[in-house]
């Protein structure tokens, strides 16, 4: 697409408007809210990575492809407990992050963010020794810069097959590592140059269940890493990188909303936007989940049930039906392996998932009874769900929702989010229970003068991330 006279007037210098912005952002500017939903994000995405490096089998392959390479020792391997290269460990983690499915997410942006910038922040600032102020400031101005391209190119870049999580978190990877690096304005916007060089993720593993859809975040977060190290270091970038002629939205995108990218810029934290996901599946299964989890709660049972029509947007559909999940990945993205376990055993968390996948009754009800509907009404991207359960015995059941829990218009509790992290961390044998402690340190993260010992810490026992035993 070539954009239009006025919209290239309107974005004209908003490369380096982003950069300026970055650079002078400061920790004492954020509102109480705000740092707090970034400790939110930062403990949230750490728990995932922490569990996935004991389940995660594509992050684990890439994990002992690094450890083989060696490398300066930088930043840590989270589970592992090895250090590599900031940018392969940032890789590694970021694989993680996206492993599980439990990532944060930006509903009409269409993108994970917290997979890919929280492990590339993580790895600079534990390699630079930087504090948990610095952390939580290059977080907020990462999500200002990621989210806001997210949401002005969404859904039209989501059509054409690409990951945004893959293509657009990047940026906030780059943005804010330069800015942890401190780098001025201009070298932040190199480093948004370079990351729109090696801006990429198509979602073809839609097509072909395999292992590679952690890996488009995992590219996402090296190669925001490698811009923030390179300008640091003096590389100069493309520094109109987003909007010149033969720059990312020309390349990339099918219609821009300059008002996502420019409304509030400096006054509204997009990052207040983002959601958290209280099942380890596909954010697009998530409503029907519910609508299945309620029916649970009221007495029903799979074994109960004779068909199940699920009511979902086009864009849900696209990405989350999966009849039959040959691997765990495959299984957490499935809209049909999830409404099923949701009526098996009441929760869809990480360890349901990993016990019921060798259920083979759920994944003959995911197979067989379990029918996706186009609702035309609810748009291409809307996050409304309606469920109708047929019963063995005639009963017909019927269900909807307008937002799945964990959207901020139907948010997770403190208690729930602090439940989600402390679950997901105690899955994997430590040395000790840490659950609890870490979720309060992360919690304060704000008095950590220097993370890299917090970081340090991440690891399972003996360097060998495996479950707890039962």
């Amino acid at each position: 697409m070539s954009m239009n006279e006025e919209t290239s007037r309107q974005l004209e210098g908003l490369t380096q408007r982003f950069a300026q912005l970055v650079h002078d952002l400061k920790y004492e500017d954020l509102p109480v809210e705000v740092v707090e939903k970034a400790k939110l994000i930062i403990r949230d995405g750490l728990g995932n990575q922490i569990a996935a490096s004991a389940i995660s089998e594509p992050a684990r392959r890439v994990v002992e492809i690094v450890r083989s390479w060696g490398g300066t020792p930088e930043s840590t391997v989270i589970g592992y407990g090895f250090k590599a290269p900031a940018p392969w460990a940032a890789m590694c983690n970021a694989m993680m992050g996206h492993g599980v499915e439990l990532d944060d997410a930006h509903g009409s942006g269409l993108i994970k963010g917290g997979s890919v910038m929280i492990p590339s922040i993580m790895a600079l600032a534990e390699a630079h020794g930087k504090s948990g102020r610095e952390v939580i400031t290059a977080l907020v101005a990462g999500y200002e810069v990621a989210v806001r391209i997210a949401k002005a190119i969404n859904p039209g870049h989501r059509s054409r097959g690409y990951h945004t999580t893959g293509t657009v978190s990047l940026f906030g990877a780059a943005a804010g590592g330069a800015k942890l690096l401190g780098c001025d304005a201009e070298g932040i916007a190199s480093a948004l140059g370079l990351a729109a060089m090696q801006s990429a993720g198509i979602q073809s593993y839609l097509d072909d269940p395999c292992m590679a859809k952690p890996f488009s975040p995992g590219k996402s977060a090296l190669n925001g890493t490698l811009a923030a190290v390179m300008v640091s270091q003096g590389f100069v970038g493309p520094r109109k990188a987003l909007e010149c002629k033969e720059g990312f939205f020309n390349a990339y995108c099918e219609d821009i909303r300059v008002s996502d990218l420019l409304e509030g810029l400096g006054e509204n934290f997009v990052i207040m936007e983002v959601g958290f996901k209280p099942h380890a599946a596909c954010r697009y299964a998530h409503g029907p989940i519910d609508l299945a989890q309620h029916f649970y709660n009221e007495g029903v049972r799979l074994e109960d049930v004779e068909k199940i029509d699920v009511r979902m947007c086009e864009l849900s559909i696209r990405q989350a039906s999966k009849p039959k999940a040959p691997n765990l990945n495959a299984a957490m993205g499935s809209t049909e392996f999830g409404v099923s376990l949701a009526l098996e055993q009441g929760r869809n968390g990480l360890q349901e998932y990993w016990d019921g996948f060798n259920n083979q009754a759920i994944h003959e009800a995911a197979g067989t009874r379990v029918t996706l509907i186009n609702e035309p009404a609810y748009g291409f991207t809307g996050r409304q769900a309606a469920i109708e359960l047929k019963l063995k015995d005639g009963r017909v059941l019927r269900h909807d929702q307008p937002e799945p829990k964990g959207e901020p218009s139907n948010p997770l509790t403190a208690e729930e989010m602090a439940a989600k992290f402390e679950g997901l961390v105690s899955m994997v044998r430590t040395d000790s229970d840490i659950s609890a402690d870490l979720s309060a340190r992360l919690m304060n993260l704000e008095n950590e003068g220097n993370v890299a010992e917090l970081i340090g810490t991440l690891k399972a026992a003996d360097q060998t991330p495996e479950l707890r035993a039962a």
